[in-house]
């Protein structure tokens, strides 16, 4: 079994060509709406792109947090905002894809209630454990987690969110029992893992960035054909082996960001925006 839920919709995000009629948008305030809450790892992305959007566009672009049911509700938004450009949202792999997937009263259809605009970033997800235990290898932490069955808790941002399913997918291959301990964000969560009250963390980056800087955790396994280079941030992670390294092939999640707009926005708006973003994406300090 090979999963990667992080790119069942990645192909839509596509370089669309600027046309002419589109010069005239936009002509006021521009809101971005974020399903998880300040200082998450999608937060923190859209706002580095707000910014560098609004130099681009001539206009503020205002990033407004709509947190809660694994990005469902700033998903509910959108699809209930008007098709005219000036409310979009920064979606995940969660808020578009997971969300109306396993959740029967979430009010919305991403194919039918969404137009994509580009996709902005794609990744791997990292396995990291607090630094207090005695864990420093995939083979470790499942030693562990089998000899202390359902002691070891994990932090997610929502149950349905992928983080929560990474791990589920990490239990089921692992042959492990874990307590889920789900969070409103992974900003959250990540806190949770400082103070122990929670002992791992499947998570995509920058969210395990600070953590390891202070010592808080320690990686131990990264989703992916390769391990990652050396981050400025967090020079460690060069070192830390693929789980396909490690003997677990299977646990084989990405993690994708990307800007949506209503269904219905005029092509030569979702252009104008296409452009903006990825002159944002170009910005060498982003």
């Amino acid at each position: 079994m090979r999963v990667r839920l992080g790119i069942l919709l990645a192909a839509v995000f596509s370089i669309v060509p600027l046309s002419a009629s589109g010069q005239s948008y936009p002509s006021r305030t521009i809101t971005m709406l974020v399903p998880f809450p300040a200082g998450s790892g999608p937060d923190v992305y859209a706002r580095l792109i707000g910014t560098k959007m609004a130099a681009n566009l001539g206009q503020s672009v205002v990033i407004e947090n709509r947190p809660g049911a694994g990005g469902a509700i700033g998903g509910r938004a959108l699809a209930r905002s008007e098709p005219d450009g000036y409310t979009i949202m920064f979606g995940s792999t969660s808020s578009v894809l997971i969300a109306p997937a396993i959740a029967k009263d979430t009010p919305y259809d991403p194919v039918q209630a969404f137009t994509p605009v580009i996709q902005v970033a794609r990744g791997p997800f990292i396995l990291s454990v607090r630094s207090g235990l005695p864990i420093h290898n995939l083979q470790e932490f499942i030693a562990y987690a089998k000899a202390n069955p359902s002691k070891l808790n994990y932090g997610s941002s929502g149950i349905g969110s992928l983080h929560h399913l990474s791990t589920e997918l990490l239990k089921h291959v692992a042959k492990i029992n874990l307590t889920h301990i789900p969070y409103p964000g992974g900003a959250q969560s990540w806190t949770a893992l400082q103070t122990d009250v929670v002992d791992l963390i499947f998570d995509s980056m920058p969210g395990p960035i600070s953590s390891l800087q202070a010592d808080k955790a320690r990686a131990i396994a990264v989703t992916g054909s390769k391990r990652l280079g050396s981050l400025a941030a967090a020079p460690m992670m060069a070192a830390v082996p693929t789980f396909a390294e490690q003997g677990l092939p299977d646990v084989d999640v990405v993690f994708w960001f990307g800007i949506v707009a209503p269904a219905g926005t005029p092509a030569d708006v979702v252009s104008r925006l296409n452009a903006a973003v990825t002159a944002s994406m170009q910005d060498p300090s982003v």
